[in-house]
Order: C-alpha cells, then structure tokens, then sequence
C-alpha cells in the first residue's frame, strides 16, 4: 500500500502571534513523518483564515513564500470556526487521501497524529478525537463544558463527551460529509452520523504556545444552542410535557377552587389568580421562545444562502 497524502487542516482566526510557532512545529512532525515513508511527499499543511483583522493573512502568505508545505484559504469575511473549518476540509479534499483537522493554538496535542496515522492503517476510515482532560482551564468553562455535556446526552444529540474538531478523516468521508447541505453546522455533530468504520482516539489538551482564545462565552453558548436545535427535537417534546402537566394542575385547581367556594362561600384570593398568570405567562414566552428558535432554523436553512465564499488561494 503506497503512502498516502495527508493534509492538516486549521481554521484560523486573529492568530498572528503564534502561527509562526505553529508553521515549525508542524513541519518537523511532517517532515518525520515523510521520512519514515508514513504519508507523501505531497504531503503539507492548510491553513483556513477566517477573515482575520489582525496581521494573520499577511503572516500566512510570508510563510507560504519560505515553507513549500504551506497552503491557504481566505473566507471573504469572518463566517465562524464552523465554516472555516468545512471551507478547509473541502478545500483539502480535492488535495489528499486523508484529512487532519486540528485547531492552530497547538492546543491538540500534535504528537498524536502518529497514532491516527497507525488507526488509520488498520482501515479506519474516521477517527475522532476525545479529550483526555480539558487540560487548563478557567473553572467556569469546565463547569459550562460538564453542563453541555449532561445536556447534550440527556437531549439525544449525537455530540460526544470530551469531542473535540481533532479527526482524521478519509477523502470517502469528506465527500459523505460535502452532502450534508444545512447551513447551521455543528461539525463534530455531524462526525457521528456518517457512518463508516470509525473509532475514537483520547489526547491530551496542551496550553497555547502563543496568543488568547478566541472563543467567547457568547460564542460557546451560540454553538451550544446550534447543537442542540440541529439535531434533537426533545425540547419541543418537553413543552408538550409540561402542556399536560400544567393541564393535569389546572384540572387540581379547579377541584379546589369548587370546593372551596361550597365549604367558604368565597372565591380564592387574589395571590393565587396572579402567581398562575405570572406563571403560565412566562411559560408561554419560554416555550414560544423554543418553538420560535426552531422556526428561525427552518427559515434560515429554507434560503440556501452560500456558506462561505473563497477570497484568496494559496498553493
């Protein structure tokens, strides 16, 4: 069996100050790897700007000018790290016979791609990464990540404890994955319904060698919600739930209501009647919320807008 060719592909945003560290470190891992005769010649890097503000761009392109294993994409505006990220693979499918994706801040642990690469050689065709732990984090994020986590398993999603966007996948995968024509991605999501024979692979989480997260509160909140409205209807079944508990108290209610107008003479008091509609209306915006956030996915999903457009190549 010859060697394949292998792209690693990283989504990248505002990462100037530690992409040069980065363009190193993954050139030494393939330069070994050709060298043991793992992966081709052909073999290379490609980095996916998602339309940086900083200096990344113009960093990328000095490195692709002195490093021959240096190839690029730029998105014509700032899309997400979801999109980046698809733009990559899809980019890198026309390119290579398999596919590393992996985040720019070196914080996937890179000297786990030899073990995707043996994974791979005994015929897995995706292989996703898990985190081993969640190395260094602020205790917030780990809180919120156990949350999701509980929630996402208790929901029905497909998304799996610990998974991260570090995957090897073959170019049969990413042809399977360029199917799937919804607007509103959750990548790893999405992973655990192609099929295929896949397995799981554990690392370890490093810090950044350089630079900040770019991932905000807001934006992991986004994607939480991204996650579980595009792939799980339980919380349009919880509403109906509590509809027929609501109606099962109300029923206990009117039984009260009754008999104590027969044994008092007098209607109940006025606390009761306003804690029931501060209640009730308040579950009604809650749930009309839900149902609204699943019809603004349909609305947007039924215009077919394009993803990303492709500013700038590099090869």
């Amino acid at each position: 069996m010859s060697a394949e060719t292998l792209y690693i592909v990283m989504p990248c945003y505002n990462e100037e100050a530690g992409l040069t560290t980065t363009v190193q470190t993954v050139t030494k891992v393939l330069n070994q790897l050709i060298e043991e005769g793992r992966i081709s010649a052909d073999s290379a890097m490609l980095f996916t700007d998602d339309g940086s503000s900083d200096g990344t761009w113009s960093l990328i392109e000095q490195l692709h000018r002195e490093n021959s294993k240096v190839k690029a994409s730029r998105l014509a505006g700032n899309r997400g790290k979801e999109y980046a990220l698809f733009a990559g693979l899809m980019e890198a499918k026309e390119l290579a016979d398999i596919v590393i994706c992996m985040d720019a801040d070196l914080q996937h642990d890179i000297n786990a791609i030899p073990r995707f690469l043996d994974l791979r050689a005994e015929g897995y065709e995706l292989i996703y990464g898990l985190k081993a732990s969640r190395g260094k984090e602020p205790f917030v994020r780990k809180i919120t990540a156990k949350l999701f986590y509980w929630l996402m398993g208790k929901l029905g999603s497909p998304v799996m404890k610990g998974h991260a966007d570090y995957s090897l996948m073959t170019k049969q995968v990413l042809e399977a994955l360029e199917g799937y024509g919804e607007r509103n991605m959750m990548f790893r999501a999405l992973l655990k319904q192609l099929g295929f024979r896949q397995c799981p692979l554990y690392f370890e989480v490093k810090e950044r060698e350089e630079g900040e997260s770019k991932m905000s509160l807001r934006s992991l909140l986004r994607l939480s919600l991204d996650a579980i409205t595009s792939f799980s209807i339980t919380p349009l079944r919880l509403i109906g739930g509590m509809g027929f508990l609501i109606f099962l108290a109300s029923l206990l209610m009117i039984a009260w209501a009754v008999y104590d107008y027969f044994m008092r003479g007098t209607p109940s008091g006025w606390a009761t009647l306003t804690c029931s509609l501060w209640f009730l209306g308040g579950l009604g915006m809650i749930s009309l919320s839900v149902v609204g956030e699943y019809i603004g996915k349909m609305y947007m999903e039924t215009k077919k807008r394009p993803r990303y457009f492709i500013k700038t190549r590099l090869r």
